[in-house]
């Protein structure tokens, strides 16, 4: 293992919540491994999420593909030696940033999926913005790997994605949203779930792995796990 950490470049502000528990992870995990006062070598472009928010309420995916792919050539070029987006959503755009680049883009659906078939499971429940549940681009990230994702049924998937950009995305957790948001695992595992996907990274202020009796997939933890092993790796 080395002794100092590679240089990290992450896509953050997606929402600041999570980019400070990303933050906090990658130091905390390089400190456990190296010690001393060790942190991790991190550069950070954090976004106004409003403006990333009205983009994709907008579908200006190939805006925010220029945008993103951009900002990643520039942490590269002051120094980053692999790239996170540090959000499941936007991931929508990570080969507009896998084109801009010349180093490696540590995926997060990558490596939530080599948790999954780690764990020998074939089906899991997705729980995710609406993008993210919607559109292709995740379930079929998963397919590749022989795993399918399953998700709420409408109106239930929007009432999910109200929740994370009403009330999560700004730091705030209604009452009963862990509740609700248990209820909605409960129907998908009905329906043939083994294991549940956090699939946002504000997942976890409502449903964590204590929550349920399947296995828990935290999106964000296995993506800071795979940048962790990357940054002190021989």
């Amino acid at each position: 293992m080395r002794t100092t950490p590679r240089t990290l470049g992450l896509l953050g502000g997606i929402t600041w919540h999570s980019s400070l528990e990303f933050e906090r992870l990658l130091n905390e995990g390089v400190n456990a491994r190296l010690g001393g006062s060790s942190a991790a070598d991190l550069l950070v472009r954090s976004y106004d999420f409003q403006q990333i928010a009205d983009a994709q309420s907008g579908g200006d995916w190939d805006g925010l593909g220029a945008t993103f792919g951009r900002d990643a050539r520039r942490l590269q070029d002051a120094g980053a030696e692999a790239i996170l987006i540090c959000a499941n959503t936007m991931h929508k755009v990570a080969p507009a940033v896998v084109d801009a680049i010349d180093v490696p883009l540590i995926h997060m659906l990558d490596a939530t999926a080599d948790a999954i078939a780690a764990a020998g499971l074939d089906t899991v429940a997705l729980l995710g913005t609406g993008y993210t549940m919607r559109d292709p681009f995740y379930r079929d990230h998963m397919a590749a790997r022989g795993i399918t994702t399953i998700v709420p049924d409408e109106p239930v998937l929007g009432e999910v994605h109200d929740l994370i950009y009403g009330s999560l995305a700004r730091g705030i957790v209604p009452d009963d949203a862990p509740a609700w948001v248990r209820g909605v695992y409960e129907d998908l595992r009905g329906r043939g779930a083994q294991g549940v996907i956090s699939g946002c990274t504000e997942i976890p202020m409502v449903l964590t792995a204590e929550d349920v009796e399947d296995p828990y997939f935290d999106s964000l933890a296995l993506h800071v796990d795979a940048a962790l092993e990357f940054a002190l790796a021989d």
